[in-house]
């Protein structure tokens, strides 16, 4: 009996998905298990297995297409079974909003009209839900769009909207990068956040010796250990002190979040991504680094799991590998704050009316002032500072 293989739904927010590539050709014996496509969500990059063993005998959608979830892909049938005549657009529900145009009879991805319009000659062509969006973002008619393919996407209607006389790139010898996925879906998280929150930083100074000695002798015991690992417990345990930190606006309600997750920044190939050590107030640092490793593993490697990229409520950024002392961060939404740590640095400190070196560490806090004041965030910020300097393993 023949199988429709759809496009999953990874997490929760995802609506739908960019086929970047088949591993198995279409007419080719697939077994259960056996990864057979590559798709990319605005998280990351995964690999889809095969729901059953047969043939992958038809492939309904191509690479590069932006495929809503439970949209049907592929067909695999038994071997020697015929591809069946009727097979269905989507399995279970609709996730994203869909539309169609009629393509006129006698063109070739000639000029579209609205499906609404009544045209009964000719084929109907699918519009990518990203497609859709852009259209309504630039102000394109969508029955001006020429499809390239089986369906309308983001290029088709950004073509569209230069024909008019939108902005155009300039013609300059460049290397030219999509802005899709991952990259796409970070510069809009970072915008809303910047245009909805009220930011405020706050900076402050700790002496990382403690954390230094700390870190050596874990090491001794239980081999490497990150300090973003030890910075995330020391953090967790100022949240637990400090509820009002971990926190986010839910409609005209404060929310004080319970578990204590703290989302880690990583740079990858793909671009950033922030995975996230779930429970990181009630774990031992052993715990922690294993769980870190492994996140860090999978992003590196691009296959993080969707609950690797959720449930976060507070996250920190280190930039103290590039050498940076200090900078100022972007809130992930929609969480309250977030932590930038610097590198660790000797510089000479005055203790006691003298003037000794010391491994001096810089944080900045940036909070959400719409729930919490200055003073209440600068009180988290110096527990946080006190724990580091007196670190206990």
């Amino acid at each position: 009996m023949a199988t429709f293989f759809a496009m999953p739904k990874l997490g929760m927010n995802m609506t739908e998905g960019r086929i970047v590539s088949w591993l198995a050709k279409e007419g080719e014996k697939v077994k259960a298990g056996d990864a057979i496509l590559e798709i990319e969500t605005d998280k990351a990059t995964n690999e889809v297995e095969a729901p059953q063993s047969g043939v992958l005998a038809k492939i309904l959608h191509e690479e590069g297409e932006d495929v809503p979830c439970n949209s049907v892909l592929a067909v695999i049938t038994e071997e020697g079974e015929e591809v069946p005549q009727n097979i269905p657009d989507m399995i279970g529900e609709e996730v994203a909003p869909r539309a169609e145009v009629v393509v006129k009879a006698g063109e070739t991805g000639g000029k579209a009209e609205s499906a609404d319009a009544g045209e009964k000659s000719g084929r109907r062509v699918r519009i990518s839900p990203s497609a859709r969006k852009l259209a309504e973002e630039l102000g394109v008619d969508i029955s001006t769009v020429t499809p390239s393919g089986s369906q309308i996407k983001r290029e088709d209607v950004q073509r569209a909207y230069e024909a008019a006389g939108g902005a155009k790139a300039p013609d300059v010898d460049a290397d030219k990068k999509p802005f899709i996925g991952i990259r796409k879906r970070t510069a809009e998280l970072m915008a809303e956040s910047v245009h909805t929150t009220a930011r405020v930083a706050l900076n402050i100074t700790a002496d990382a010796e403690a954390l230094i000695q700390a870190r050596k002798k874990l090491e001794k015991s239980a081999g490497k250990v990150s300090y973003n690992v030890l910075i995330s417990k020391a953090a967790a345990e100022s949240l637990a002190v400090f509820p009002y930190m971990n926190a986010r606006l839910v409609n005209d309600e404060i929310w004080e979040i319970k578990p204590i997750n703290i989302g880690i920044a990583m740079n990858t190939e793909r671009g950033l991504l922030v995975p996230v050590l779930k429970r990181a107030d009630i774990k031992s640092i052993k715990d922690l680094q294993a769980d870190f490793q492994a996140l860090a593993d999978r992003a590196a490697a691009g296959k993080s799991k969707p609950e690797d990229l959720e449930g976060g409520t507070f996250t920190i950024t280190n930039l103290g590998a590039q050498e940076i002392e200090s900078f100022v961060p972007v809130i992930n939404l929609p969480e309250c704050a977030i932590l930038a740590v610097g590198a660790i640095m000797q510089k000479p400190a005055a203790t006691d009316g003298k003037v000794v070196v010391k491994n001096l560490m810089q944080m900045t806090l940036v909070f959400d002032h719409r729930l919490v004041d200055g003073a209440p965030a600068a009180e988290f910020l110096k527990d946080l500072k006190n724990r580091i300097e007196d670190f206990k393993e």
